[in-house]
């Protein structure tokens, strides 16, 4: 099981916050040897490029820079089931979508589009 990623709110705070550490300005290679991050990782939080990190160096970072955890970082709600978790436009309804496509006949009843009589339900004896 992967270990839970916090997001950052934004780069441009983490910037800010950094400029106004306890102690002085904190440079990024400073924050990264701190916590334990490489500079490049620190870099790419900044620009927004890959904005999370995990729980502990989130709160690493925090306690670095005097900050809650609340104040640049987030947790994420879980994905509900059914939708696309890698940022793409997909929908939970495409897969009720592919069903219909699938069973044309049926799919038009279902939506009301069939030209036929509609008859009423009765149970079967």
């Amino acid at each position: 099981m992967t270990p839970a990623r916090m997001h950052l709110h934004d780069g441009e705070t983490l910037r800010t916050l950094m400029q106004r550490a306890p102690g002085g300005s904190v440079t990024i290679e400073e924050l990264g040897e701190r916590v334990g991050l490489s500079k490049s990782k620190v870099g790419m939080l900044l620009s927004g490029e890959r904005p999370t990190v995990t729980r502990e160096k989130a709160d690493d970072i925090c306690r670095v820079l005097g900050v809650h955890r609340g104040a640049l970082f987030f947790e994420p709600l879980p994905t509900p089931m059914g939708t696309d978790n890698t940022g793409g436009t997909r929908h939970a309804c495409h897969g009720h979508e592919r069903a219909v496509a699938a069973d044309a006949d049926r799919g038009a009843q279902e939506l009301g589009e069939h030209d036929g009589s509609v008859r009423p339900y009765r149970r079967r004896a």
